[in-house]
């Protein structure tokens, strides 16, 4: 460092301190002007405090870290970094048991589940009260039925039918009371009968909770399946709402929900391996709705709404194929 450059450091330190000079005190007696040990003046020091240090410069901001600057009230992002796992609450094992068990409830939601048959066994007789193994299925079964043994409980707990498909090591376990079961194929009545009446010999009500009696309670079975939907290719004929009308009467007086579905395939797509199913009520401003109306879909109107089928007029909807679960 350079000495003019080390002396004005100096100097700037030196500008901070207070320097007041006291003169000794007058004398009578003159003392020689001149002595070898001349002695300076006494000086008091007065240090104020030093100013703190400058903070160090923040380094540059490129314009593309702007991005990365969190937005007052927003949600945090999710790390995405390879090792992270978003979407996960790895205490929720140290959760109470009373809430970790409502939080399982809580995900058991109404579902829509498919099934389908295949013509090779319409002719085949499961005997009287045999459990219907004709049944194929892609729908899956809920999560929750593997995740513990704790989630599995609760599970069962909610859904406590269990149907068996013609995969003998497959079943699918159903909800009754929510769920709703999308029937692909050809209609076949005695199949159909014999379905929904072992629905009303399985339907038992959850723990703690009383039977609802419909019209089959009086022979001591539950009132079964709740929500059923169907294509409307099955019923799209020129006596379809008449036969519609006496199934309404019979097979269908317990149903809280029917539906006909758009979807004419007695299989689902080729490319569906398997997920979940979706209902969405129809479009009404679509042309294929239209032409509906106005085709054969008439027979089912009954002033400016549906037919009643069970409990309830009757809806009409789109059936998708998803995913998931």
């Amino acid at each position: 460092m350079a000495v003019d450059e080390h002396l004005g450091i100096v100097l700037s330190q030196l500008a901070h301190y207070h320097f007041t000079a006291h003169p000794e005190p007058a004398s009578n007696n003159l003392e020689p002007t001149m002595k070898d040990d001349v002695s300076s003046p006494a000086i008091s020091v007065i240090v104020s405090e030093l100013p703190a240090a400058p903070a160090p410069p923040k380094p540059s901001r490129k314009p593309e870290d702007a991005a990365f600057e969190a937005t007052p009230g927003a949600e945090p992002e999710p790390d995405s970094s390879p090792g992270a796992a978003p979407g996960t609450f790895p205490y929720f094992p140290l959760l109470p048991a009373e809430l970790r068990l409502k939080i399982w409830h809580m995900s058991f939601l109404p579902r829509t589940v498919e099934l389908h048959t295949r013509r090779a066994h319409y002719a085949n007789d499961d005997g009287r009260g045999a459990t219907p193994k004709w049944q194929q299925s892609q729908s899956r079964n809920p999560a929750a039925l593997g995740v513990n043994a704790e989630a599995r409980a609760a599970a069962l707990e909610f859904y406590t039918v269990t149907l068996p498909l013609h995969n003998n090591y497959r079943v699918l376990y159903l909800n009754l009371e929510h769920d709703t079961v999308v029937l692909l194929g050809d209609l076949h009545y005695t199949r159909l009968t014999k379905l929904l009446d072992w629905f009303r010999a399985q339907d038992r009500p959850a723990p703690g909770r009383a039977r609802r009696r419909g019209a089959a309670g009086a022979t001591g079975e539950g009132k079964g399946l709740r929500k059923l939907a169907m294509s409307v290719a099955l019923w799209a004929h020129e006596v379809g709402a008449a036969t519609l009308k006496a199934f309404a009467r019979t097979v269908f007086a317990d149903m809280d929900e029917f539906t006909l579905f758009m979807y004419p395939d007695r299989l689902p797509p080729p490319d569906w391996t398997g997920g979940s199913c979706v209902l969405e009520e129809a479009d009404a401003d679509a042309d294929y709705y239209r032409r509906f109306i106005v085709g054969r879909g008439r027979q089912f109107r009954v002033g400016d709404g549906w037919m009643v089928v069970g409990q309830q007029p009757m809806k009409v909807a789109e059936l998708s194929f998803e995913g998931g679960w």
